[in-house]
């Protein structure tokens, strides 16, 4: 038998496991070219340093995410202002077509949604992102050059095919970046620009309806679309030069910090990405019940967003506001909105759960649909501030999107898990503005009958969910399933949540 040398030094990961590329995480290149420098090994991650690196990323990233989330709800909603502002009488609107303009958008982004998911896979996610955004801004301006209820389907349908890949690109970009608990913060704070967008939009639309008729001949609908898909499409150009792809790639960071970021996230066990899908990891998904459930409960959420976000302002003038007062009322439910993620995610973080906010929520926005349908019409106030309390509801979605972000390991079950989040999105508020019949109008009550009825079987599967991590935990625990014969790296080797039998799902 041969000496050992006296230099010899442990083989790096690389060495140590004689994988296929196609097989593991792009982190693990980061990991295991460090674990063959010198006294690697003995080193560890200070909370200082994670601290410092967190502090980087959070000045990198988050201002980016918040102000391209804002701009995309702003612009999808961009059709609830122009109402006010005279698109249905310009384009000779009639019937249901105003609620198929609502619904058409969502045929765009359901048709797309698989389409973003293999992109977002296959291609670095920050460039992808960015040229959507340019692109959707364009397509915003088109809407100013619509004449009738034919080119304004047209648009909004390619702006919904846009505009899908940027909430999926958001989860997997959050989930590459921050830890488990970190991540239910900054998705709650990203998701709260949507209230910030209904602020601003009330903001907009009542600047415009204070303007004459029209300025230089240009209708006030028609300076709307303008005016924000400029606005987009210069924050898209922003996006493509600054916004990073991956913690272990970006120019952000130095190449140190870049090592620290990644070690940050090992424990999440989800990885950061790999290009190449997997079959195996598709089967599992199917075969597992949150996908459905995820699926269910986005779905049964967006039937009430649907309508509330596109009828938002019929349902205030139908309190008997004028198209000004109308404007800035609806203001209220942006603020009531904001609140509520705020409150959320100081419960997340009391109680160290996800279902408890998110049940909550629910409980609160079902006592405003209640008063929106009990309270006599001559209570403006009262219906009005069940409408605003309705606005809790949204508070489930970030559990939702950072529950994705947390618990699914294996990067092609992410997208799978995502698209099928997306198309229950999608399906959702296709559905709920047709709840808003004309025939229905001034009250819709039966819109506002399915708004609470959704709400429960939202609640119920953010329930179902956080039971099957429960009972899956315990299983594991009782087993005493700790993953002590899992390779060393393998937070980075593209394993699945079901394959690491270490990994613990949060609830």
């Amino acid at each position: 038998m041969s000496e050992i040398p006296t230099d010899f030094k442990p083989a790096t990961v690389k060495e140590k496991l004689p994988i296929d590329a196609h097989e593991v995480d792009e982190g693990l290149a980061t990991v295991a070219t460090r674990a063959g420098e010198k006294n690697a090994d003995a080193e560890t991650i200070t909370p200082e340093q994670s601290h410092r690196v967190l502090c980087r990323i959070d000045l990198a990233l988050m201002p980016m995410m918040c102000i391209c989330v804002l701009l995309q709800f702003l612009d999808k909603t961009s059709l609830n202002y122009a109402n006010l502002l005279g698109v249905q009488a310009d384009l000779g609107l009639y019937g249901q077509q105003y609620s198929w303009l609502a619904s058409i958008f969502y045929f765009g982004y359901l048709g797309a949604s698989p389409i973003h998911g293999y992109f977002l896979q296959h291609v670095p996610l920050a460039p992808y992102v960015s040229i959507n955004v340019i692109l959707w801004g364009m397509i915003l301006t088109l809407h100013a050059a619509c004449k009738n209820y034919a080119g304004i389907v047209c648009v909004r349908f390619f702006l919904g095919v846009l505009e899908a890949g940027i909430t999926p690109g958001f989860i997997l970009l959050t989930g590459r970046f921050y830890r488990r608990q970190e991540q239910v913060t900054r998705t709650g704070i990203w998701f709260s620009m949507n209230g910030w967008a209904q602020i601003l939009g009330g903001l907009i639309a009542y600047g415009l309806l204070s303007r004459t008729e029209s300025t230089g001949g240009i209708s006030r609908w028609k300076m709307l679309f303008l005016i924000l898909g400029c606005i987009t499409m210069f924050f898209g150009t922003c996006l493509l030069f600054f916004m990073p792809s991956s913690p272990a790639t970006t120019r952000l960071l130095s190449p140190e910090e870049r090592r620290i970021a990644v070690e940050r996230i090992r424990d999440n066990k989800t990885g950061i990405n790999n290009p190449h899908f997997k079959t195996s990891q598709l089967i599992e998904s199917l075969k597992d019940v949150r996908l459905y459930l995820f699926a269910l409960g986005v779905m049964a959420a967006n039937i009430s967003n649907g309508g509330v976000t596109n009828f938002g302002s019929t349902i205030i003038s139908n309190f008997g506001f004028d198209k000004k007062r109308t404007a800035l009322i609806g203001m209220s439910t942006g603020a009531s909105e904001v609140v509520a993620v705020m409150l959320g995610i100081t419960l997340a973080w009391l109680t160290k759960t996800r279902v408890i906010p998110g049940v909550f929520s629910f409980a609160v926005a079902i006592v405003g649909g209640i008063m929106m349908i009990a309270l006599p019409a001559s209570n403006k106030a009262g219906r009005m501030a069940g409408y605003a309390i309705v606005y809790f509801y949204p508070v489930a979605s970030p559990f939702y999107y950072s529950w994705l972000s947390s618990c699914i390991g294996g990067a092609s079950k992410k997208i799978v898990f995502n698209v099928f989040l997306q198309v229950g999105y999608c399906v959702g508020n296709i559905i709920g503005p047709q709840t808003y019949r004309a025939s229905d109008a001034p009250n819709y009550l039966p819109a506002k009958a399915v708004l609470i009825a959704m709400f429960v079987v939202s609640a119920t599967c953010l329930i179902g969910i956080s039971l099957v991590h429960y009972f899956e935990n315990r299983s594991r625990d009782q087993k005493q399933e700790l993953g002590l014969d899992e390779p060393e790296n393998v937070a980075f080797m593209d394993w699945t949540d079901r394959e690491m039998r270490s990994f613990r799902y949060p609830y």
